[in-house]
């Protein structure tokens, strides 16, 4: 049941393969440039794809579901930060680590969609290690506050 509610969240938001806007690309390249990171990415989760609403970075515009990170972020409340994927049980093994793009390091904040269900994420990754300090981890959720409300067009 919470999946489906989930489901309906995210197309009640209208936004899966809406194609680029400025008001969520503004968002992303504000992140790369306030964390120095390669990527920066609003995703928002589907039944079975990831899709990049917005994103700087190499990365595809939609990836499975199984593979994507920020399909764990989007299982809790609270950020999900991973200092070294390498090291993390849950994604050393996942392509996007081992293969290009190489990523070693993310960090996402869950994105509430119409009805307050997760629907996505604002998240930043990096091909080195790193880590957030609190300050850091602040200013990366006032970023998915702004996306937050962006989501459910209240931007």
């Amino acid at each position: 049941m919470t999946e489906r509610q989930r489901l309906r969240s995210l197309d009640r938001s209208g936004l899966l393969d809406s194609g680029d806007e400025e008001r969520f690309d503004r968002l992303t390249r504000q992140a790369c440039a306030r964390f120095g990171v390669t990527t920066a990415i609003i995703s928002l989760v589907a039944a079975d794809r990831q899709y990049l609403k917005s994103f700087v970075g190499n990365f595809p515009r939609s990836i499975p579901r199984d593979a994507a990170f920020c399909n764990v972020t989007i299982q809790g409340e609270d950020p999900l930060v991973v200092p070294d994927l390498l090291e993390d049980p849950r994604f050393k093994g996942s392509a996007l680590v081992v293969q290009a793009p190489f990523i070693r390091f993310y960090a996402g904040v869950p994105l509430r969609g119409p009805g307050g269900w997760f629907v996505g994420s604002m998240c930043i990754l990096d091909t080195r290690p790193r880590s957030l300090d609190e300050q850091e981890l602040a200013q990366l959720r006032r970023l998915a506050s702004e996306a937050e409300l962006e989501v459910n067009g209240a931007g």
